[in-house]
């Protein structure tokens, strides 16, 4: 009787366990797409430069690129991101010498302190370097095609799909209780 019991018991702990364990990664494989944070093959990346419309057939044939326009975002993208990649190894090799300061037994302020603004500037041409790519799109695309390509745009017919319920941020899709349902 008493083995019995116990059975159950560690059974009904097993099981406890297993359900404390799975339960979070099931609850996050089902999420909308777009809140998902992995990236894979067939995702797109939502920080992608701007100069990488290229690579995405529906928004050349959206924006009604001409194949001079795409020759000329598929050159611009190549010289921006090869700019980036150098300026994201020159970040990585700082970062790497930070790491290395902060490990040695005796921390010197000084010689951090340089890294950091040694990181820091690298990190505002990177940003300078956005920006720049993003006034390249703007000398390449025409008047109508960039507003085609403005955020608000495109994010828009996305909130228009809600039918009603407010966005919450998270990943649940659920409804606040005091909204009202359009008919």
């Amino acid at each position: 009787m008493n083995s019995n019991f116990s059975k159950k018991i560690g059974t009904g702990v097993i099981v406890f366990v297993i359900m404390v364990c799975f339960t979070p990664s099931l609850a996050g494989a089902f999420t909308p797409d777009y809140q998902r944070q992995d990236k894979g093959f067939d995702r797109q990346d939502h920080n992608q430069p701007a100069l990488g419309i290229w690579r995405n057939p529906q928004m050349v044939q959206k924006l009604k690129l001409t194949k001079e326009q795409v020759k000329q975002l598929r050159d611009a993208d190549f010289t921006f991101r090869e700019k980036c990649l150098e300026l994201k190894a020159q970040l990585d090799a700082f970062r790497l010498q930070m790491d290395k300061a902060f490990s040695d037994d005796i921390v010197d302020n000084a010689a951090v302190i340089q890294l950091a603004k040694k990181i820091s500037d690298i990190k505002g041409k990177i940003f300078i370097q956005d920006i720049e790519s993003r006034l390249a799109v703007g000398k390449i695309l025409n008047g109508d095609q960039i507003k085609k390509l403005r955020p608000d745009d495109m994010h828009q017919k996305k909130q228009d799909s809600g039918h009603g319920k407010k966005a919450i941020p998270g990943p649940h899709g659920m409804e606040m209780p005091d909204d009202k349902k359009v008919f």
